[in-house]
């Protein structure tokens, strides 16, 4: 299992907390950081294990900008082997659940997983089941990077994260839910 994890930035802060939140093995990951900002911050806010990229993006909201930033870093690199590579998005906000990785790799024959997304006071936010605008969130699904294709996010829109969810759900072959709670939202704020 290989996955690229995005994360918008705009509060580096919260950055060592989520670098100790990934917990598969550094040869199984590349982290891309995209600041919302025109240089890095200080490098003490800096996870070694991260490609960090400064950019703002005119008209971005909600660091949609620099997760299509971050899409197009990799398709620059893209070639057939890394079709089944998954991609996931992990905003500045949010630690990792730690069943999330293991989770996912005991489906490898899956594309797209979607999942239960709870608050952090522990209460279910989104049963994550339907796949569309308002009821999918960032951290409710993963997908494999055969699907992306040129999909990217509309960077002015709010439920952007539902609108990318349903265009990459629709190229899925093997999509698969999971019922069972594998993100928390806004976990750090």
């Amino acid at each position: 299992m290989y996955v690229y994890i995005i994360t918008p930035c705009s509060r580096p802060q919260n950055l060592h907390t989520i670098a100790e939140s990934i917990n598969i093995g550094y040869d199984e990951y590349q982290w891309i950081v995209v600041h919302d900002a025109d240089e890095l911050p200080s490098a003490d806010l800096l996870p070694g294990n991260a490609l960090h990229v400064p950019k703002k993006v005119q008209g971005s909201r909600d660091g949609n900008g620099q997760r299509n930033l971050a899409l197009d870093l990799m398709r620059e690199s893209y070639s057939e082997e890394k079709a089944d590579y998954w991609i996931y998005f992990n905003d500045d906000d949010t630690a990792i659940h730690p069943d999330l990785f293991e989770t996912i790799r005991q489906h490898t024959d899956a594309d797209f997983i979607h999942f239960m997304q709870n608050d952090k006071e522990g209460q279910l936010r989104l049963n994550g089941e339907i796949i569309k605008v308002e009821s999918i969130d960032t951290h409710n699904f993963i997908f494999k990077a055969k699907l992306l294709g040129d999909t990217n996010w509309i960077i002015n829109r709010r439920a952007a994260d539902g609108y990318f969810a349903e265009d990459i759900y629709k190229k899925a072959q093997h999509p698969l839910y999971i019922p069972k709670v594998l993100s928390v939202y806004n976990l750090l704020r």
